[in-house]
């Protein structure tokens, strides 16, 4: 994707130390964070222009530095209701913990599939963290894949929050 196709769809581009390092493409709403994409590595990164994409780009940092102590950012979410229920559940996983998809399934009276479905629809990954969601005898999968480098970013987020499973 060239700089100017980067300023369009993007208010932000930045790199990240993720497995093979693909840049993060954030897209923001009236001030209020949408998507974060995960795009190759050769991306050129985009300074953010306005005050949400800059703050959504210092929590992104701040947590690559560590910081778990960020504050939260503004976001709006397009999905399902039973989509946003599973998101919210989410975000109450604390950092560096996790929960087995069955477990979540049971807090909402759903199943473990339909956990799965939300989780990998999720439009702000490490945000709203569909990483934190495991299966009873592994990992589990991660944006819909259950190998190669998706499940290798998974691995590399929980591994960054301390947890060791």
């Amino acid at each position: 994707m060239s700089e100017s196709q980067d300023k369009i769809r993007y208010q932000a581009v930045i790199a990240s130390p993720l497995p093979n390092k693909p840049c993060l493409g954030l897209r923001l709403q009236a001030g209020k964070l949408t998507s974060i994409e995960f795009l190759g590595p050769s991306c050129t990164p985009l300074v953010p222009e306005e005050e949400g994409a800059a703050r959504a780009v210092s929590w992104l940092q701040h947590y690559f530095l560590h910081d778990s102590t960020a504050e939260r950012i503004p976001f709006q979410l397009q999905g399902t209701p039973f989509q946003k229920r599973v998101w919210q559940e989410l975000l109450r996983i604390p950092y560096g913990q996790v929960m087995c998809y069955g477990e979540l399934a049971k807090i909402l009276g759903s199943s473990a599939r339909a956990v799965a479905g939300a989780c990998r629809a999720n439009p702000i990954p490490i945000l709203i963290p569909c990483h934190r969601v495991v299966a009873a005898n592994g990992p589990g999968g991660y944006m819909g894949e259950t190998g190669g480098e998706a499940l290798a970013i998974k691995q590399w987020l929980l591994h960054h929050e301390g947890y060791v499973g």
